[in-house]
């Protein structure tokens, strides 16, 4: 089912900011797991299993559904589910030959039959992909991830929507240029780039540790690739949080009419970007790590 994008955009804002700062500090300030995922109850969020995971699956969800039922174009729903769909793909794949975590999301993947191989009810570029990796006998869970990884966004990339295209291709490049910084890092070269992007895959492959900031400095991510420089390639998970901050930026949907999709996608993304801080927040109170949440995640 869709909706106009009006309506769906006033669902949206309807349903977002349910965790300011203060909330994320008392749920990492808990005493517990138990007293953490109470509270994220208490601030209407799914409850899951009492465990980390079993939440973030049981929230994502949340979103999968919330998304499958307001959406206000076809392609706009199947492109923001598609991460999801993937992520079961992946999972069930890999279940051959390596034990997978139990973290499927409720996006109607028939897991136990891709895990036999059967791909009939798939999308076919998802399809065609896994066929290829079965032709090629191939077993390497990086190697795996990253094929239906590119499937995925030349998937997205061809809903026809530019809001949605320029969300993603922002994506593709922060995927891109962490992989080309942790490359750099490693003292490795290889063709691990994503198609998609707005950067050239020629800076990407060609591109130094003395000339990082200076090849992106005429890109929307010159400030980010300024710091990974600073930083000496370490500490790359600032990076994705720029990341995660740009792709808000993008979709900001005060700049945006209400009937556009904007708003739509500012929700989607501000929610992912919430459960990543609310897993971190999670793993910080079993791990009584505290400190290292206020490191990684910037609140008030």
């Amino acid at each position: 089912m869709t909706t106009t994008t009006v309506y769906a955009n006033m669902l949206a804002k309807f349903e977002a900011d349910r965790l300011d700062d203060e909330r994320l500090r008392r749920i990492v300030e808990a005493g517990s797991l138990s007293e953490a995922l109470k509270m994220l109850g208490d601030y209407g969020y799914p409850s899951g299993d009492g465990s980390v995971d079993g939440f973030v699956v049981a929230a994502t969800n949340e979103l999968i559904g919330f998304v499958s039922e307001n959406a206000a174009s076809e392609s706009v729903k199947n492109a923001l589910l598609a991460p999801f769909v993937y992520n079961n793909v992946k999972l069930a794949y890999k279940s051959r030959f390596v034990q997978t975590p139990d973290a499927y999301y409720d996006c109607g993947t028939d897991n136990e039959g891709i895990a036999r191989g059967v791909y009939d009810e798939l999308e076919n570029s998802i399809a065609a992909t896994l066929e290829k990796l079965d032709d090629e006998n191939e077993r390497a869970p990086q190697k795996i991830d990253f094929a239906l990884t590119a499937a995925m966004y030349k998937y997205v990339l061809g809903c026809g929507v530019k809001s949605v295209r320029n969300m993603f291709a922002a994506e593709i490049d922060f995927k891109n240029m962490l992989t080309a910084a942790r490359m750099i890092r490693l003292g490795i070269s290889g063709d691990e780039f994503l198609d998609g992007g707005r950067i050239k895959k020629s800076t990407l492959e060609n591109v130094t540790a003395d000339e990082f900031a200076e090849s992106f400095e005429r890109t929307p991510y010159a400030e980010t690739a300024a710091r990974i420089a600073e930083n000496g390639f370490s500490e790359l998970w600032r990076a994705e949080r720029d990341a995660d901050e740009f792709l808000l930026l993008v979709t900001e949907p005060l700049c945006e009419s209400i009937g556009g999709y904007e708003p739509f996608l500012h929700y989607y993304i501000k929610t992912r970007v919430e459960l990543k801080k609310i897993k971190t927040a999670l793993v910080c109170v079993k791990t009584n790590a505290r400190a290292e949440f206020y490191k990684r995640v910037a609140i008030k």
